[in-house]
């Protein structure tokens, strides 16, 4: 049963009209540091937004924006016609804490490097602003995921508790097949899929089932730095190919390294710089590809986040040589502690190979995450989902744009893309980066800066994710980046 609302002493709640600290953020300090000092305790109800609001004589909006803040970080959890109670189980980093810490600041989490979580023994990463490739988990349709999940663990049987199939569930690889030729227009089957542990473990097999030791890679520059690593420790040669307005330098990679056995490519949304590879290229790099044997790995990672038009067909579609190697991942339309992607192979007779090396790797991706993401898929609602999120997204990044033009229109100049879960901004040359990046990490912000993905120097950009955060969140964020900027100008 749960436990009666409490009387909590509003006179030691003390809120101040602070043009520095929004009232938001007093009152979200002041309930975390009673959680921290046992004075709130885990099961503890607090009392309803509107009623505190009224006590405390500030909009409702207020004291919402204090409990979600407080719910993403794990402090509450809100229970749908119950209210909103402390977290049953607080992080220990924590409960170890001596007193309240500044908002959006972690006091022992390291920044995550490219938007990815640190390594460590960190129970739990904070999602700060600007955070790149994380889906909105506050969006995420948490009752429609737990009545699938119900409905799974009702139908689990004996033989589910062994050993599955390395290549993945084939529930759950028919329903990617079926999902994929329908809005990424690819020519598959079921049995051409593979369902990995994440989207790394998928560049590493595939590096390791196709590529030679010595053997010549063209890799995007700028580009994602995980496939870069995967590359490197498969002992391949690495050719660093610019990028222009319409995608990959295809002339430049020809002319440098004819010999490459392999190419990386984000053709629909080019990772970091949003570009989209042309359809003259396209048909292009495939020619060359078909002509020279040339492996065409395709990586299309947030590619049904396009706000004008239909989604991008994939470059697999356009293939008829058997070349293109495709590959995506759940961690930007569901979440990224799924951890289930997968690879869709060009040919049926490619896969004992890579079931091989998967089997000694790994053995099989978790049973019970792939049962329900294979119902929630077949049940319609991954692409109910996917579709609420477009208009989300599309919604929170005419916000950003909004508020950078707002807070510091002339200090940005931003490049926005009709797609994808980031936008570019663009920093004044006289920017001290050093500076500012010590700047950004005092400040709580969670920044990823261009020319950390690039092997060449380019002017001082960021790339500023918003899919993950409000509306209220983006707009203290954007202040405290121009505050930034402002203080890491050089004379």
């Amino acid at each position: 049963m749960p436990k009666e609302s409490l009387e909590i002493n509003l006179a030691g709640i003390r809120l101040t009209r602070n043009p520095a600290k929004p009232l938001y953020l007093q009152l979200y300090d002041q309930f975390r540091e009673m959680i921290l000092q046992q004075r709130l305790r885990p099961g503890d109800r607090l009392p309803a937004s509107r009623n505190l609001a009224k006590e405390l004589g500030v909009s409702r909006v207020i004291v919402n924006q204090a409990y979600e803040q407080l719910i993403m970080e794990g402090y509450l959890v809100g229970r749908t016609g119950a209210g909103t109670f402390v977290a049953p189980v607080l992080p220990d980093h924590l409960l170890s804490a001596s007193g309240p810490r500044e908002a959006g600041r972690s006091q022992q989490t390291p920044m995550a490097v490219h938007g990815r979580e640190p390594q460590g023994a960190l129970a739990r990463q904070e999602l700060r602003p600007f955070e790149i490739g994380i889906p909105s988990l506050d969006h995420f349709p948490y009752k429609v995921w737990q009545q699938v999940a119900n409905k799974v663990l009702k139908g689990f049987k004996n033989y589910h508790l062994g050993y599955g199939d390395t290549l993945g569930h084939w529930e759950l690889r028919q329903a990617i097949a079926s999902y994929l030729r329908v809005a990424r227009a690819v020519n598959c089957e079921a049995g051409q899929v593979i369902v990995v542990t994440g989207s790394q473990q998928g560049l590493n097999l595939i590096t390791r089932c196709l590529l030679q030791k010595g053997e010549t890679v063209w890799m995007e520059d700028p580009g994602y730095p995980g496939a870069r690593t995967a590359f490197a420790e498969a002992g391949a040669e690495i050719c660093n190919i610019p990028i222009e307005e319409d995608g990959l330098n295809i002339g430049y990679a020809i002319e440098r390294c004819p010999e490459a056995r392999m190419v990386y490519i984000t053709p629909s949304h080019q990772f970091p710089l949003g570009r989209t590879l042309s359809r003259a290229k396209r048909l292009q790099l495939l020619e060359w590809a078909r002509q020279h044997h040339l492996w065409i790995l395709e990586d299309d990672y947030d590619s049904e986040f396009r706000y004008e038009g239909n989604p991008l067909a994939s470059v697999q579609g356009l293939d008829t040589g058997g070349r293109v190697i495709y590959t995506g991942t759940f961690s930007k339309v569901l979440f990224p502690g799924l951890r289930l992607a997968y690879i869709v192979l060009p040919f049926v007779e490619m896969v004992e190979t890579f079931f091989k090396i998967k089997q000694s790797t790994d053995r099989q991706s978790p049973i019970l995450e792939q049962l329900i993401v294979a119902r929630f898929m077949e049940d319609g609602y991954f692409l109910r989902h996917i579709r609420k999120m477009r208009l989300l997204y599309a919604e929170r990044q005419a916000i950003l744009v909004s508020l950078l033009h707002e807070q510091a229109g002339n200090l940005f100049r931003l490049s926005v893309s009709p797609s994808g879960m980031h936008i570019l901004c663009r920093l004044p040359d006289k920017t001290d980066l050093p500076r500012f990046r010590e700047e950004a990490k005092r400040m709580g912000l969670n920044i990823s800066v261009i020319n950390d993905y690039t092997q060449q120097v380019l002017p001082p950009t960021l790339a500023l994710g918003f899919t993950a955060f409000s509306k209220y969140r983006m707009r203290v964020a954007a202040g405290q980046l121009a505050k930034c900027v402002e203080l890491a100008l050089l004379p």
